[in-house]
């Protein structure tokens, strides 16, 4: 459809709208102080103004009035529109303080059942914001002006994302802090089946939990302590699931629920990873569960294999391990980056090396705006300031993401002590310090765990914990009763 000029129509649709606008609009003036002026000139202030409120009451915006707002005013224009449709739209967004706008229904239920905002007019997706990075405001990037994530087509053709349905959902209160339970399940070697072969030359490994009566009583041990420690999310780490040690999981999770919250109050549980399926070689891959329906919510698989190279195998005391000191990680790789949300917030996975390698994904994670990053991983134990702490550091400050970190025992068992000081730990749990964003600041949680069926916790002996959804705090300016 196009108007007598022969220019393409705006939508009506407040979500697709503000898609066409934000995509059309020139990324010059963000790379200045225009758009700073613009924000606070009180009359572009109160154009938007009116805009939300037209949009808030009608549930659209007459596409005639944006042709002739954009004609007359160009992009300072756009960028009005862009700030009243982002007003509108935060009216539809569960993780606003807003719910009274009844004419934006649609957007909303458009969001629970298609997973985006915006509908078929226009490509790519539109999101609700649950994030905002955790450094200083400064000169703020185009994405930065807004309470929505625009993801391009090619960021979401990455992202296989889901809406987790009411129904289902364990409700987190965003006034209440989530407890986090951690435990190692393996505990050593002899825990863990290791093999090494050759894949056209190339030396290779392969790891996979050993499928035990000692494991499985573990399992049962860490789901009970779990609901007796108050946890509500639960990390297991890499390399600590097969095939039948899911089933396990699940059926030991769901036959030990309970709808009483107060003795039950564990539903997040990400059952850890390890080669699954039927292919060759199989993917590593994490499994999310929900405890009381032991129902899958998110499947990631490892996107970058892990090399070892002759060091790690000296220190780590590999059994086996190849005389010439190198052997891939003989994994299939996977294409996406699942996201699942919640009112927990915007939940991913990242396995161990790809927390590493996280700069190949850090844009669709961005554009995302992923508000708590699950972390499993099979290493030597954790110590501070080391390779976890600086990619979960790198992930609060980028994203203002949080991110756990959960690791075995198994390789810190065949460690000795002089060859690796220090505190030793078997999870890391990282956040804004701060939801005021005021300073470069991220809030470290260290825990430790002695034996496999242990949870990991702090030197206070309580567990970790996150916040959900991490920027409740962080309310634009621009909506009604900002800060």
């Amino acid at each position: 459809m196009q108007d007598q000029l022969g220019a393409p129509a705006y939508p009506a649709a407040p979500a697709d709208l503000f898609v066409r606008l934000y995509d059309s609009m020139s990324d010059d003036v963000f790379q200045d102080w225009t758009a700073t002026g613009w924000y606070d000139d009180p009359e572009v202030r109160a154009a938007a103004d009116a805009v939300a409120e037209a949009v808030i009451e009608q549930g659209e915006f007459a596409p005639d009035e944006t042709d002739r707002i954009v004609r007359e005013q160009g992009d300072r224009g756009r960028f009005a529109l862009l700030l009243g449709l982002d007003v509108a739209l935060a009216h539809a967004s569960p993780y606003s303080p807003y719910y009274d706008a009844p004419a934006l229904v649609g957007t909303l239920v458009n969001y629970l059942t298609e997973g985006k905002f915006n509908g078929p007019e226009t490509e790519g997706a539109l999101l609700p914001r649950c994030a905002f990075p955790a450094r200083p405001a400064g000169l703020r990037t185009k994405a930065e002006f807004f309470g929505v994530h625009r993801v391009s087509k090619a960021e979401w053709d990455r992202i296989d994302h889901s809406v987790l349905p009411a129904v289902h959902d364990p409700h987190f209160s965003r006034d209440e802090p989530v407890a986090v339970g951690c435990a190692p399940v393996l505990e050593t070697f002899d825990d863990v089946e290791l093999t090494f072969g050759e894949r056209h030359g190339t030396p290779v490994y392969r790891l996979r939990p050993m499928d035990t009566a000692g494991i499985r009583s573990r399992i049962k041990t860490i789901i009970r302590r779990l609901d007796e420690s108050g946890a509500r999310l639960a990390v297991m780490p890499e390399s600590s699931l097969s095939d039948t040690l899911l089933e396990h999981w699940k059926e030991v999770a769901f036959d030990t629920a309970g709808r009483d919250r107060e003795r039950h109050p564990l539903r997040f549980l990400l059952v850890g990873t390890g080669p699954l399926g039927e292919e060759d070689p199989r993917p590593n891959r994490a499994v999310l569960i929900d405890r009381w329906t032991g129902r899958e919510l998110l499947v990631q698989d490892k996107l970058s294999g892990f090399t070892l190279d002759a060091e790690q195998m000296r220190l780590w005391r590999l059994p086996d391990a190849p005389a010439d000191g190198r052997a891939v990680e003989d994994v299939r790789p996977g294409t996406k980056v699942s996201v699942l949300d919640s009112s927990l917030g915007r939940l991913a996975v990242l396995i161990c090396e790809d927390l590493s390698r996280s700069i190949g994904w850090e844009r669709e994670l961005l554009a995302g705006g992923i508000s708590h990053l699950l972390v499993p991983i099979f290493s030597k134990p954790i110590l501070q300031f080391r390779w976890e702490q600086q990619g979960a550091e790198r992930q609060v400050i980028g994203l203002g993401t949080w991110v756990t970190v959960a690791n075995s025992l198994a390789v810190g068992a065949a460690i000795p002590d002089d060859e690796l000081p220090g505190p030793r730990y078997t999870c890391l749990v990282a956040g804004p310090a701060s939801l005021a964003r005021t300073a470069y600041a991220t809030e470290m949680q260290f825990g430790s765990a002695g034996t496999g069926g242990e949870l990991g916790r702090l030197r206070t002996s309580a567990l970790p914990r996150v916040l959900p959804g991490a920027a409740y705090d962080a309310w634009h300016d621009h909506w009604p009763n900002g800060k």
